[in-house]
């Protein structure tokens, strides 16, 4: 008589605590995640739900990877840390980061065992949080990118760039087909625009002129089809991009020190010149040869 297999389903066990990552554009971010060291891993996902709907970060399944199930910005740029995913190691190497990589990563695994002769598969999943941050001087411009896709300025399309330390105030309000300065922030003002006001392509990417170190900060980017005039309509729900900029302060000195650092050094050289006139020992007279004019008149 054959043996009847059972299939067991256990639920979802989740990481308590979402762990956070911070990188910088063009290097490699390492996406921990472990399942059970003695367990047969038969699927493992890794995705971002917002992006789920066009494909995964990384999908793995019967002893190979599957790019055509890739979301098309990943594909080539994903690659597990040991591929034979020893230990229950099924981290993964994402390569070459850019802004638009931020955001949370879900990975999501699929174990199968054998226990009293049934089979008993269990799911396991851990989150990480991904932040890029885009570093920069003082002085200086610097893009945020942003893209919303099926958004064009025929859409009546708004877009809300914030910094939730700002409280109410936007970093740019851009509606009816251009900037609305109602409820900006002060800091902003004539400063900030959208990259493109046609939003070819769904690009929404803000554009912050001459940064200082009080634009340090995480900037979140919304964009929604407008049905009304009510303000801040959309700032109940998750943001597109997420993006976290760090400024320095300008060849290392902040403006305003930059005055204080001119005149200490101003002064330094003053006290340092008067130290060398008293210091300097005093000069003997002027003394002349004697002239004498026709044997007559000596000077």
């Amino acid at each position: 008589m054959s043996s009847v297999v059972v299939f067991f389903s256990l639920p979802m066990l989740v990481a308590s605590a979402l762990k956070e990552l911070r990188v910088r554009p063009g290097q490699d971010a390492t996406l921990q995640c472990w399942g059970p060291r003695d367990a047969h891993i038969t699927l493992l996902e890794w995705s971002r739900p917002e992006l789920s709907s066009q494909g995964y970060v990384f999908f793995f399944q019967d002893q190979r990877s599957y790019e055509n199930y890739q979301h098309e910005s990943f594909k080539g740029r994903v690659q597990l840390r040991d591929s034979s995913m020893k230990d229950g190691d099924v981290t993964v190497i994402l390569r070459n980061v850019s802004v638009s990589d931020t955001g949370t990563y879900e990975c999501q695994i699929t174990t199968s065992s054998t226990r009293n002769g049934e089979r008993v598969v269990k799911e396991f999943k851990h989150s990480i949080n991904l932040t890029v941050t885009i570093n920069i001087s003082a002085g200086h411009n610097v893009i945020l990118p942003c893209r919303a896709p099926n958004i064009d300025s025929n859409s009546k399309a708004v877009v809300e760039w914030s910094r939730a330390d700002l409280g109410k105030d936007y970093v740019l309000l851009y509606r009816d087909e251009q900037p609305d300065p109602e409820e900006q922030h002060p800091s902003f003002k004539n400063r900030v625009d959208l990259q493109d006001r046609q939003m070819k392509d769904g690009d929404v990417s803000l554009i912050l002129k001459d940064v200082t170190t009080a634009d340090s900060g995480t900037y979140e980017c919304r964009v929604f089809r407008r049905t009304n005039r009510r303000m801040r309509a959309n700032l109940e729900t998750d943001p597109i991009t997420t993006i976290s900029l760090n400024v320095a302060p300008e060849d290392g000195v902040s403006r305003g020190h930059a005055g204080l650092v001119a005149a200490l050094s101003l002064f330094a050289v003053i006290a340092a010149s008067a130290i060398f006139i008293k210091l300097k020992p005093p000069s003997p007279p002027l003394s002349f040869p004697s002239v004498c004019i026709k044997n007559i008149l000596c000077l």
